[in-house]
């Protein structure tokens, strides 16, 4: 029926206004398809990303039973290996500490330290021996050139405050060798 009267209201109306009515349902027509291909637009992007993503995520590792019961395995063998070192860890420190330090310096080993000052003061001397040398050698070079008086008492000063220097350790050694302590030096400007 509606049918019907469409047909007479559409027989009714000029060319101009069927005109009108045919571009008003095109325009509508228009519209609903540009909506529908901008819907099927979002929802291919939406695949695609979503398909993108899950090929290129990482797996998340779930872990079952069995795994789960694997780790706890080595868990307690890890637990028992550090029992044991802790174990031994004690034991090597009551070893260590059983151990006895260093001896005293007055006691057995007195030997030692008597040579040793031995060795120190025969250093001493050979020092003071080759400052000595020195000495003579650059006093015979001051000989052989001219004008070289100013040079030498400055060489001879330096010299000479090295050789008081060997005398005073020398004489701290000897002190030490015999068991005296030694004075404490007085520093000279």
């Amino acid at each position: 029926m509606s049918s019907d009267s469409r047909e007479t209201s559409d027989d009714s109306l000029s060319d101009e206004q069927r005109l009108t009515a045919l571009e008003n349902n095109r325009r509508r027509d228009r519209i609903l398809l540009g909506l529908l291909a901008g819907l099927l637009t979002v929802m291919l992007a939406s695949w695609l990303t979503w398909g993108l993503m899950s090929l290129f995520a990482e797996e998340q590792d779930t872990l079952d039973n069995s795994q789960v019961e694997t780790l706890r395995i080595q868990q307690s063998s890890l637990e028992k290996q550090v029992a044991g070192l802790k174990l031994e860890l004690a034991n090597l420190g009551a070893k260590f500490s059983s151990t006895p330090a260093l001896p005293a310096p007055n006691s057995d080993n007195r030997a030692s330290l008597e040579h040793l000052a031995r060795l120190l003061q025969a250093q001493e001397l050979g020092f003071q021996q080759s400052l000595a040398a020195l000495k003579n050698g650059m006093r015979d070079l001051a000989g052989m050139i001219a004008g070289s008086r100013s040079w030498l008492d400055d060489y001879n000063e330096a010299l000479d405050k090295e050789l008081a220097a060997s005398q005073a350790r020398l004489s701290k050694l000897q002190q030490w060798a015999s068991g005296k302590q030694p004075e404490p030096a007085v520093s000279s400007p």
